[in-house]
């Protein structure tokens, strides 16, 4: 007897055991579309088929004759329903139907959808040119929109599916590392029915293309699209300013005169004129001068601080920054002492330390009045020879003569010790 038991019980292992629930087939060679409908329909899927001709469903289970089929609308017919061992079979559907088999006392319900019947449709897709807001968002408006896809639960009410939109461009955008605008590929999804779309707003021209919808997609087929070309208007910049002299941007705009500055407007494609001001007068802006450029250089000569404006603009938006620029008072000093052979690479010239000199003359004599150097520029110096020779050690004589951009004149006499 146990052993009787045994084989039966082996026999049971090796029993196909199905999974109940639907299946759907379509002979049309697009693959049914399955949804997972919403709990409270009480649904075990949704089914969107592209052309319900070629239609059925299948119902999963241990012993399919006892699968008892009925819908919502009209009565079904014996020549509807098939079988095989594995499953109870519906063919011949109506599309927009609720479907329902008995089994075992319990009720399985499905929902069929044919989308030839409301396929994605869309109208003419426009841009909204008199916002408020044009300089930071965009409005598109679009004409028409299907209506999403709907079905029926066994409560009775009714459920959408939304349709799955994308809105894609190629848009510039700031790269702060070379700094430079690049083109980027942007990407807008939204799902449900749509009549407006918002986006921040482009900074150059660009091509909309608005594409949908997830069952066109999951079919490969051609996808429903409108487009529509946009002319940018939204202004930006990331102006940079910097001394020529160290040629480094981040560091303080504060040097001594002559002060060579460089800037840069660095603005967006839509921009159409960009205009730098200028104040000439320090702490005034009341005097300028301007110039319609991308990028400009200019020599501060008098002491004080300096505004400069930049205004990128096109005949909609626009976008300001503005420098401050500090010419530090003039100063002159002059050393005793040097030591251009003894100390390689320490104190090797007679050299001014100065602020803000705009004009400069110097000469070295020797105790007879001889001339030995001149120069013009401060920022040179003496090597302590004469014709490329190298001059004796002892006292030397310097003569200087000098304007600070504050307008303060320098006459400097003295001494200098040449120190072997």
């Amino acid at each position: 007897m146990k052993k009787y038991l045994c084989t039966l019980l082996f026999l049971s292992l090796l029993a196909p055991i199905y999974a109940i629930g639907f299946e759907a087939l379509s002979s049309s060679g697009y693959a049914p579309y399955r949804h997972q409908p919403e709990q409270a329909s009480s649904l075990e899927d949704v089914f969107v088929f592209y052309g319900i001709d070629a239609a059925s469903l299948r119902f999963v289970c241990d012993q399919p004759a006892l699968c008892q089929w009925r819908s919502d609308k009209a009565a079904l017919t014996n020549e509807q329903q098939s079988s095989d061992a594995q499953a109870s079979i519906l063919s011949h559907l109506q599309a927009n139907t609720l479907y329902i088999v008995q089994y075992e006392s319990q009720e399985y319900a499905c929902y069929v959808i044919d989308y030839q019947l409301n396929p994605l449709q869309y109208g003419s897709l426009s841009a909204v040119t008199d916002a408020i807001d044009i300089a930071t968002s965009l409005q598109l408006n679009l004409a028409y929109c299907s209506d999403d896809l709907s079905y029926r639960g066994l409560n009775g009410k009714s459920y959408t599916i939304d349709r799955e939109h994308r809105l894609t461009y190629v848009d510039a955008v700031w790269a702060e590392d070379d700094r430079q605008y690049r083109d980027e590929e942007k990407e807008m999804a939204s799902s449900g029915y749509i009549s407006s779309l918002v986006l921040d707003a482009p900074k150059q021209d660009v091509s909309f293309c608005l594409q949908g919808d997830q069952f066109l997609r999951y079919w490969n087929l051609p996808l429903a699209e409108t487009r529509c070309d946009y002319e940018a208007v939204s202004i930006e910049t990331h102006a940079v300013a910097k001394l020529l002299k160290n040629e480094e941007e981040g560091l303080s705009l504060t040097g001594s005169a002559p002060l060579e500055v460089a800037f840069y407007s660095y603005a967006n494609p839509a921009t159409d004129y960009c205009i730098w001001y200028i104040y000439t007068t320090p702490g005034s802006e009341e005097e300028y001068l301007y110039r319609n450029e991308e990028d400009i250089e200019y020599t501060f000569y008098h002491s004080g601080t300096y505004t400069v404006k930049l205004k990128a603009s096109n005949d909609t938006c626009e976008d300001s920054v503005s420098f401050s620029i500090t010419v530090t008072e003039s100063s002159l000093d002059c050393p005793n002492f040097f030591t251009p052979r003894s100390t390689p690479g320490e104190n090797d010239e007679f050299r001014v330390a100065h602020e803000s000199l705009i004009e400069f003359h110097g000469r070295i004599l020797n105790r007879w009045g001889n001339l030995l150097f001149e120069w013009t520029d401060p920022d040179l110096g003496w090597d302590g020879t004469f014709q490329g020779k190298a001059v004796n050690p002892g006292v030397y004589f310097y003569v200087i003569t000098a304007t600070g951009s504050d307008g303060i004149k320098y006459v400097k006499r003295g001494d200098i010790n040449l120190i072997e």
